[in-house]
């Protein structure tokens, strides 16, 4: 369940393709459950859930850095993780709130000085030691959608710049509406070295109460390449409901495919990927059995459905060649071991882990 802000002015959490999130999150811990990820990560399945722990003011990372600034006790406070070192350099150190009519900024002094500044607009600048974070170049706009429907005080806002090819992710920022109405305007900061001009890139949203989306883009919102702007008005609609025969269908794509591994997301942050697609597979049989490869190992095992969507996987006999270092086929098997739950999205098939613990992705 997504906690209600508090503090004063828009609460922001900016979110890149990695989400350290069980480092930044300390002292509390996220609540989390597979169907509850599932569901999180039906929309947008390259990034890693974030669901923020209560009291949670500010949660806001750059491609290097990710702070959290929360209420504890009646005190505000603040965490600083090094995406890059893989250290929480600041846990639980006091900050100042300082509010003004453009918006409201969070401050710790100190050795390491830390200052989080979230403009009504939406932007958002983290500095540290008088050096700012933050690239130069962002796309912004505003989410809307027509229907005359106000939203609760725990509803959250998303939107993600999205690689339209590959589907990957180069910034998404997280709003919690704490009482406000559309229109939400949003600010996604990206690498200009990250853009690749002959390909798309495309702005994405969606709208969640306690994890259940209410609305989502279905139009394509075309940004920075081709002549397109950085600057869009996006809007969202409300998700069409699901087919009915929608399970059964699901059961039969499952089945009797070569399965190839593209990349595990952990919650934590840490993404695998699979060098070689081939090296990594799995295949669903009718009878309840599975075909494993993991790189230079084969295994056998068994899988069971449960609802519409659970998925549970019992690893059998393995052989034991010794691997490359570079191979993740150990990792993989832990996966697969744990795992909880099931969809596909654009032909793709993602695997949650158990206790929301991260995704697998796999392609045909």
């Amino acid at each position: 369940m997504f906690s209600q802000i508090v503090g004063v002015g828009l609460a922001v959490a900016t979110v890149g393709i990695l989400t350290p999130f069980a480092a930044i999150a300390q002292p509390e811990t996220a609540q989390y459950d597979s169907v509850g990820v599932l569901g999180e990560l039906a929309q947008k399945p390259n990034i890693g859930t974030v669901i923020l722990p209560e009291g949670t003011i500010v949660f806001s990372q750059t491609n290097r850095i990710a702070v959290r600034v929360y209420n504890s006790s009646g005190a505000t406070r603040l965490n600083l993780y090094n995406k890059q070192t893989g250290m929480t350099e600041l846990l639980g150190v006091p900050v100042t709130v300082q509010a003004t009519s453009t918006g409201v900024t969070y401050r710790h002094s100190g050795n390491q000085s830390v200052t989080v500044a979230i403009a009504n607009s939406g932007a958002q600048t983290i500095t540290i030691n008088g050096t700012s974070q933050q690239t130069n170049q962002a796309v912004t706009g505003t989410i809307s959608y027509l229907p005359r429907i106000a939203l609760p005080p725990n509803a959250v806002v998303e939107a993600i710049l999205v690689e339209a090819s590959t589907k990957k992710v180069l910034s998404s920022q997280q709003i919690a509406a704490n009482g406000r109405q559309i229109p939400f305007p949003f600010t996604l900061p990206y690498d200009p070295g990250q853009i690749n001009q002959r390909s798309s890139y495309t702005v994405q949203s969606r709208i969640t109460v306690e994890g259940e989306t209410q609305f989502v883009t279905r139009d394509q919102f075309s940004v920075i390449t081709n002549n397109n702007p950085s600057t869009v008005a996006v809007r969202v609609e409300q998700p069409a409901p699901m087919k009915a025969n929608n399970a059964t269908t699901d059961a039969a794509m499952l089945k009797n495919t070569v399965w190839q591994l593209e990349q595990i997301m952990y919650r934590d942050g840490q993404q695998l990927e699979a060098n070689n697609l081939g090296d990594y597979t799995v295949q669903f049989m009718d009878d309840g059995q599975l075909a494993i490869r993991a790189d230079c190992n084969r295994a056998l095992g068994r899988f069971t459905e449960a609802g519409d969507d659970g998925l549970s996987i019992n690893l059998g006999p393995t052989t034991l060649a010794a691997c490359p270092p570079e191979s993740i086929g150990s990792e993989y098997l832990r996966a697969l071991q744990d795992s909880s739950a099931y969809f596909f999205q654009d032909g793709k098939l993602f695997i949650a882990l158990k206790s929301g613990a991260g995704m697998m992705q796999f392609s045909q």
